[in-house]
């Protein structure tokens, strides 16, 4: 029982094997494949939370940087950060507190500058500038190109959620100004009436 049972888990691996009618060799697809997509978004989102920590104040850009050490992750972060969206929430409601109304605070994880990322730009290529000399998205080996294109449609994603939600908090806080301006005139027009009536 036991050896039929042993045969047919050798079978179903090699029919796994097969390609096209060929048994592909263990070895070769371990070599030829490259790391898994799993390591390929987690590699995205290693990026994703390193700029996130750097906008947040958490870590500078030299540490940010310093956090990737081999060539084809510089490569790729160096790509991934020309592609962040600079400034993508406008300020539109004063963050501090005024009068006895709360400010709305402005997402500081997705707050890129040109100037941040001209001084990354310039900080990578001073540690190692062979790596970024005409260095184009095709130059990226199918498993970094893999990780940028996830970490690019993740952060446009969380930047477009992050977005709306301010948009929303901004919307709430504006509302709640007009109402208490019209209650406090209203108020006012009843002392005024009631000072002129008696």
């Amino acid at each position: 029982m036991n050896m039929a049972a042993e045969q047919s888990d050798i079978d179903e691996k090699e029919s796994e094997l097969k390609s096209d009618g060929d048994i592909v060799d263990v070895d070769q697809i371990d070599e030829d494949d490259g790391p898994p997509l799993e390591e390929s978004s987690e590699f995205a989102l290693k990026m994703i939370n390193s700029v996130k920590s750097m906008n947040s104040g958490q870590l500078s850009h030299y540490e940010m940087v310093n956090a990737f050490t081999q060539a084809n992750e510089l490569k790729c972060l160096f790509m991934f950060v020309q592609a962040l969206p600079h400034r993508p929430v406008t300020p539109m409601y004063p963050e501090a507190p005024f009068l006895f109304f709360k400010g709305v605070a402005l997402p500081k994880a997705y707050d890129v500058t040109e100037e941040i990322v001209a001084d990354i730009e310039t900080f990578m290529k001073g540690k190692n500038s062979e790596y970024f000399k005409d260095l184009h998205l095709h130059d990226l080996e199918p498993y970094y190109l893999d990780a940028y294109e996830s970490a690019v449609r993740i952060y446009n994603d969380m930047v477009e959620k992050t977005r709306d939600t301010y948009l929303a908090n901004v919307k709430q806080a504006k509302s709640q100004v007009i109402e208490i301006s019209a209650a406090l005139v209203c108020g006012l027009f009843v002392i005024l009436a009631l000072v002129g009536l008696s």
